[in-house]
Parts: C-alpha cells; sequence; structure tokens
C-alpha cells in the first residue's frame, strides 16, 4: 500500500531532478509535480525513495501502470501507431511537416545521472 510522503520526502523527490519531470525533462513547480513509482507498486515496485522520480501530469498519466522500460516501449511505438492509424499523420509525413526521428527513447532522468536507482526499485 502507498504512504502518504512528508513535505521533506516531497522535497527530496522534487530535487532529484532539479525540479524536472524526469521522464519528458520539463520544468515542473513544486505544486504542480506527480511523485512517480518508476517500478509500480502492483508489479512489485517499493514505495522507497529509491523507486520515486518526480513527473509532470501528462507523463504520470501515460505512464500509468508501466514500470520505465514499459513507458518507453509505448513511446517508441507512437508514431508507428499514428503512421497506422491517422491519416492526418502520414500526410503530414509525406509533405515533410512531421519527421520520425527514431524508435530510441532516451529520459530526463537518464541524461542527468538519475538512472542508477532504476534497479533499486
Amino acid at each position: 500500500m502507498r504512504r502518504k510522503l512528508s513535505k521533506a520526502e516531497r522535497q527530496q523527490v522534487y530535487k532529484k531532478c532539479a525540479g524536472h519531470c524526469a521522464y519528458c525533462g520539463c520544468g515542473l513547480e513544486y505544486k504542480a509535480m506527480q511523485v512517480d513509482h518508476m517500478k509500480p507498486l502492483h508489479i512489485g515496485g517499493l514505495d522507497a525513495m529509491s523507486n520515486m522520480l518526480p513527473a509532470c501530469r501528462s507523463c504520470n498519466h501515460y505512464k500509468g501502470t508501466l514500470d520505465v522500460e514499459g513507458y518507453r516501449r509505448y513511446l517508441a511505438g507512437i508514431s508507428h501507431r499514428l503512421m497506422r492509424d491517422s491519416i492526418q499523420f502520414r500526410t503530414a509525413v509525406r509533405f515533410g511537416l512531421v519527421r520520425h526521428m527514431g524508435d530510441d527513447v532516451t529520459f530526463y532522468f537518464e541524461r542527468c545521472g538519475e538512472g542508477e536507482q532504476e534497479s533499486e526499485g
């Protein structure tokens, strides 16, 4: 069961990525930060600081109950799903308005050195 974090613990999570979302890297106001479990509790993740990262509302929503690698796979597949399902996307690609930049997804926390924590959760 998820425990309520103290103010000091929330501040510690917020500081992990220097006020940015751990996933997309957008700037986060402290009061808007959501605390994400890298490995969700329902699949055996720990309710410990080593398993917590700051997240924006959007990333936390779309990550949902996925672990970090599941979220990476989900994001990497977006352009493929759009190409398959969206005539507007295919048209934008055809006219050079949108480019697929690749399937490699690197999260902000990985670029900032917080990636070591992933194996602890």
